[in-house]
């Protein structure tokens, strides 16, 4: 039988590897990783491996130098979590995620920060630039591990996450808890945030509802989210009302229904709805 020439000495050195953690990954209480490390650069795989065993719950089980090999490794092994570069021979990670029936949570490593939007369009997990900082893989994996590590929920936006948003001129990394409201405008969303400031994209406000926490944001309508951490002010008028949110100059506008729910959803009582809620 033929093998890939880096299929023999992948294979010795996930054995090394495994060996030299045995003893740690057992005194460990953090459930084990199974990761996939996809680039075409032997360095790159390399310097990647010798930072993730400092992790003795990380198990790196394959590698992969180009897409049909990594679309083949991810098949047979079913990672939990697969490191994987953007431009390789053969398809770039975005295409070799199009080709998966079933996607494991991604974390994208490359070199060119232009890449981050398709990245989070693409539902990555994270996205971390070469050369990889300890400290920052080191964070994205312990999200990782708070997140329950499922195959394929790397959609889900965690209360700790920074988001990219791209506005078409420029793209923008903000931290979540940051985003006061979301609202829908035909084709087009604003996000605002509570520095003040305002973002227009093209997207669906349900995308944004699916990821968003929903023990943070409250979709109150069809055309709003709002964090809930960030509310100011309840003003009832008649049976509809107004919300103040922070960082934002005029409220917004509720009728009978989305009042209900609010009040409903932030336990709101009568004497409270004229007062700030923060």
């Amino acid at each position: 039988m033929l093998l890939h020439p880096v299929t023999l000495w992948q294979i010795g050195l996930i054995r090394q590897t495994s060996q030299k953690k045995g003893n740690a990954m057992s005194n460990d209480p953090r459930p084990e990783i199974r990761t996939v490390i996809v680039d075409d650069e032997r360095l790159a795989r390399k310097n990647l491996r010798d930072l993730l065993s400092e992790h003795p719950y990380v198990h790196v089980i394959g590698e992969a130098a180009d897409a049909a090999a990594a679309r083949e490794a991810i098949v047979r092994e079913r990672p939990d979590l697969v490191f994987l570069d953007v431009r390789m021979p053969g398809g770039s990670g975005f295409d070799l995620l199009d080709r998966l029936e079933e996607r494991p949570s991604v974390i994208f490593v490359t070199a060119y920060d232009e890449f981050a939007v398709g990245a989070f369009t693409n539902k990555a997990f994270d996205y971390l630039l070469k050369p990889v900082d300890p400290g920052r893989l080191n964070l994205s994996l312990e999200r990782f591990l708070s997140s329950g590590h499922d195959r394929g929920q790397s959609s889900a936006i965690a209360q700790n996450d920074r988001i990219c948003l791209n506005t078409g001129k420029k793209v923008v990394f903000i931290e979540l808890m940051k985003i006061a409201a979301v609202m829908s405008e035909k084709n087009y969303i604003r996000i605002f945030s509570v520095d003040g400031e305002c973002f227009v994209m093209r997207s669906p406000l349900k995308e944004w509802k699916e990821r968003f926490p929903a023990d943070i944001f409250m979709g109150l309508d069809r055309s709003l989210l709002i964090n809930r951490h960030h509310v100011r002010l309840l003003r009832k008028r008649n049976r509809n009302g107004d919300i103040y949110m922070e960082g934002i100059e005029k409220p917004f506008h509720l009728g009978r229904i989305a009042l209900q729910r609010f009040k409903a959803l932030m336990g709101v009582t009568e004497r409270q709805e004229c007062k700030p809620l923060s």
